[in-house]
Protein backbone atom coordinates (compact mmCIF):
# COMPACT_ATOMS: atom_id res chain seq x y z
CA UNK A 1 0.00 0.00 0.00
CA UNK A 2 1.60 3.43 -0.96
CA UNK A 3 1.71 6.25 1.49
CA UNK A 4 1.52 10.12 0.69
CA UNK A 5 5.08 10.60 0.77
CA UNK A 6 5.38 7.54 -2.07
CA UNK A 7 5.42 9.06 -5.24
CA UNK A 8 3.17 8.02 -7.73
CA UNK A 9 3.83 7.44 -11.27
CA UNK A 10 2.17 8.30 -14.16
CA UNK A 11 2.10 6.32 -17.45
CA UNK A 12 -0.01 6.87 -20.87
CA UNK A 13 -1.06 3.36 -22.81
CA UNK A 14 -1.87 3.15 -26.95
CA UNK A 15 -3.62 0.10 -26.92
CA UNK A 16 -5.85 -0.57 -24.08
CA UNK A 17 -8.87 -2.41 -25.88
CA UNK A 18 -6.48 -5.51 -26.52
CA UNK A 19 -6.23 -8.51 -23.64
CA UNK A 20 -2.42 -7.38 -22.61
CA UNK A 21 -3.63 -3.82 -22.62
CA UNK A 22 -6.62 -4.55 -20.21
CA UNK A 23 -3.89 -7.39 -18.05
CA UNK A 24 -1.43 -3.92 -17.84
CA UNK A 25 -4.31 -1.68 -16.88
CA UNK A 26 -4.66 -4.15 -13.72
CA UNK A 27 -1.56 -4.21 -13.23
CA UNK A 28 -0.70 -0.55 -13.09
CA UNK A 29 -3.98 0.42 -11.31
CA UNK A 30 -3.40 -2.37 -8.42
CA UNK A 31 -0.01 -0.66 -7.85
CA UNK A 32 -1.53 2.36 -7.53
CA UNK A 33 -0.20 3.90 -10.19
CA UNK A 34 -2.14 6.61 -12.59
CA UNK A 35 -3.30 5.35 -15.51
CA UNK A 36 -3.83 7.36 -18.71
CA UNK A 37 -5.36 5.12 -21.47
CA UNK A 38 -4.96 7.02 -25.10
CA UNK A 39 -8.66 6.33 -27.16
CA UNK A 40 -9.92 7.40 -29.88
CA UNK A 41 -13.52 6.42 -27.78
CA UNK A 42 -13.25 7.93 -24.38
CA UNK A 43 -16.40 5.91 -23.75
CA UNK A 44 -15.02 2.42 -23.98
CA UNK A 45 -13.62 1.79 -21.09
CA UNK A 46 -15.46 1.59 -17.72
CA UNK A 47 -14.29 4.76 -15.47
CA UNK A 48 -12.18 3.52 -11.88
CA UNK A 49 -10.12 5.56 -9.89
CA UNK A 50 -6.51 6.06 -11.04
CA UNK A 51 -8.21 5.44 -14.81
CA UNK A 52 -8.65 8.22 -17.36
CA UNK A 53 -8.97 8.09 -20.54
CA UNK A 54 -7.27 11.25 -23.41
CA UNK A 55 -8.11 11.42 -26.86
CA UNK A 56 -5.30 10.64 -28.98
CA UNK A 57 -4.08 9.53 -33.12
CA UNK A 58 -0.91 7.56 -32.45
CA UNK A 59 -0.06 8.70 -35.82
CA UNK A 60 0.06 12.13 -35.20
CA UNK A 61 3.21 13.91 -33.75
CA UNK A 62 1.32 16.84 -32.31
CA UNK A 63 -1.69 14.43 -31.07
CA UNK A 64 1.24 12.05 -29.30
CA UNK A 65 2.59 15.36 -27.58
CA UNK A 66 -0.95 16.40 -26.25
CA UNK A 67 -1.70 13.11 -25.24
CA UNK A 68 1.52 12.37 -23.52
CA UNK A 69 2.41 15.13 -21.41
CA UNK A 70 2.99 14.87 -18.21
CA UNK A 71 3.61 11.20 -18.30
CA UNK A 72 6.42 9.19 -16.72
CA UNK A 73 6.40 6.64 -19.26
CA UNK A 74 4.70 6.09 -22.75
CA UNK A 75 3.60 1.99 -23.36
CA UNK A 76 2.69 0.99 -27.23
CA UNK A 77 1.17 -1.90 -27.50
CA UNK A 78 1.85 -2.28 -31.58
CA UNK A 79 -0.11 -5.70 -31.63
CA UNK A 80 -3.69 -4.08 -29.98
CA UNK A 81 -6.76 -3.85 -31.82
CA UNK A 82 -7.99 -0.69 -32.06
CA UNK A 83 -5.06 1.48 -31.80
CA UNK A 84 -6.48 5.42 -31.84
CA UNK A 85 -6.07 7.03 -35.05
CA UNK A 86 -7.77 9.39 -37.48
CA UNK A 87 -8.88 8.07 -40.50
CA UNK A 88 -6.85 9.88 -42.59
CA UNK A 89 -3.51 9.15 -41.12
CA UNK A 90 -1.11 6.20 -42.62
CA UNK A 91 -1.08 3.59 -40.22
CA UNK A 92 1.92 1.59 -40.12
CA UNK A 93 4.77 0.78 -37.80
CA UNK A 94 7.16 3.46 -39.24
CA UNK A 95 4.56 6.03 -39.35
CA UNK A 96 3.59 5.69 -35.59
CA UNK A 97 7.46 5.00 -34.41
CA UNK A 98 7.61 8.58 -36.07
CA UNK A 99 5.17 10.15 -34.32
CA UNK A 100 6.00 9.02 -30.83
CA UNK A 101 10.25 9.90 -31.44
CA UNK A 102 8.71 13.19 -32.58
CA UNK A 103 5.74 13.75 -30.02
CA UNK A 104 7.67 12.77 -26.78
CA UNK A 105 10.68 15.06 -26.75
CA UNK A 106 8.54 17.81 -27.28
CA UNK A 107 6.86 17.65 -23.77
CA UNK A 108 10.01 16.14 -22.25
CA UNK A 109 8.42 12.20 -21.93
CA UNK A 110 11.98 9.91 -22.23
CA UNK A 111 10.86 7.03 -21.59
CA UNK A 112 8.94 4.48 -23.93
CA UNK A 113 8.00 0.77 -23.71
CA UNK A 114 7.06 -0.69 -27.49
CA UNK A 115 5.37 -4.07 -26.91
CA UNK A 116 4.84 -5.95 -30.48
CA UNK A 117 5.21 -9.42 -31.81
CA UNK A 118 9.22 -8.91 -32.85
CA UNK A 119 10.13 -11.71 -34.72
CA UNK A 120 7.15 -11.87 -36.54
CA UNK A 121 7.46 -8.36 -37.86
CA UNK A 122 10.81 -7.48 -37.84
CA UNK A 123 11.79 -8.64 -41.13
CA UNK A 124 9.02 -5.52 -42.72
CA UNK A 125 11.82 -3.14 -44.30
CA UNK A 126 9.78 -0.17 -42.78
CA UNK A 127 9.71 -2.09 -39.23
CA UNK A 128 13.46 -2.15 -39.83
CA UNK A 129 13.81 1.99 -41.06
CA UNK A 130 11.58 2.85 -37.94
CA UNK A 131 14.01 0.17 -35.74
CA UNK A 132 16.83 2.34 -36.97
CA UNK A 133 15.21 5.26 -36.34
CA UNK A 134 14.59 4.29 -32.72
CA UNK A 135 18.52 3.67 -31.95
CA UNK A 136 19.25 7.08 -33.08
CA UNK A 137 17.19 9.06 -30.21
CA UNK A 138 18.12 9.78 -27.19
CA UNK A 139 14.94 8.37 -25.71
CA UNK A 140 15.18 5.81 -22.90
CA UNK A 141 13.78 3.01 -24.86
CA UNK A 142 12.70 -0.95 -24.23
CA UNK A 143 11.53 -3.29 -26.95
CA UNK A 144 8.94 -6.01 -25.75
CA UNK A 145 8.56 -9.27 -27.67
CA UNK A 146 5.03 -10.30 -27.14
CA UNK A 147 2.77 -12.24 -29.25
CA UNK A 148 -0.42 -10.96 -30.06
CA UNK A 149 -2.68 -11.98 -27.41
CA UNK A 150 -6.72 -12.54 -27.79
CA UNK A 151 -8.78 -10.03 -28.03
CA UNK A 152 -12.17 -10.03 -25.90
CA UNK A 153 -10.14 -9.80 -21.85
CA UNK A 154 -11.45 -7.36 -19.97
CA UNK A 155 -9.97 -5.24 -17.29
CA UNK A 156 -13.16 -6.87 -14.77
CA UNK A 157 -12.07 -10.19 -16.37
CA UNK A 158 -8.06 -9.90 -15.38
CA UNK A 159 -8.91 -7.80 -11.96
CA UNK A 160 -11.03 -11.15 -11.17
CA UNK A 161 -9.25 -14.24 -9.07
CA UNK A 162 -8.51 -17.04 -12.03
CA UNK A 163 -7.06 -20.39 -12.46
CA UNK A 164 -7.08 -19.93 -16.30
CA UNK A 165 -3.29 -20.07 -17.88
CA UNK A 166 -4.10 -17.43 -20.18
CA UNK A 167 -5.11 -15.06 -17.69
CA UNK A 168 -2.15 -16.03 -15.53
CA UNK A 169 0.20 -16.00 -18.55
CA UNK A 170 -1.21 -12.26 -19.43
CA UNK A 171 -1.06 -11.07 -15.66
CA UNK A 172 2.62 -12.36 -15.27
CA UNK A 173 3.16 -10.45 -18.50
CA UNK A 174 1.92 -7.11 -17.63
CA UNK A 175 3.73 -8.10 -13.90
CA UNK A 176 6.84 -8.35 -15.56
CA UNK A 177 6.56 -5.03 -18.33
CA UNK A 178 5.49 -2.56 -15.17
CA UNK A 179 8.82 -3.80 -13.32
CA UNK A 180 10.54 -2.72 -15.83
CA UNK A 181 8.39 0.71 -16.18
CA UNK A 182 9.14 0.98 -12.44
CA UNK A 183 13.06 0.09 -12.56
CA UNK A 184 14.28 0.24 -15.84
CA UNK A 185 16.98 -2.62 -15.79
CA UNK A 186 16.96 -3.11 -20.05
CA UNK A 187 17.42 0.72 -21.21
CA UNK A 188 17.81 0.79 -25.09
CA UNK A 189 17.33 -3.23 -25.15
CA UNK A 190 15.51 -5.88 -26.84
CA UNK A 191 13.70 -8.62 -23.95
CA UNK A 192 11.74 -11.40 -23.80
CA UNK A 193 9.93 -12.32 -21.30
CA UNK A 194 9.35 -16.50 -20.65
CA UNK A 195 6.28 -17.21 -19.92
Amino acid sequence: MRNAETPRLKFALYGAHCSLGSALLVELLSRQHEAVALLDDLNSLTARPGLRTKPADLYDPISVSESVAGMDAVLCLFNADRLPSSPASPQGFEQALAALLSGLPRVNVDRLLLVADFPRIEQDPSVQRGLQQLTATPLRWTLIDAEHSEPGLSIEDLARASEDPQHESLRRLAAGIVDELEQPRHLRERIHFRL
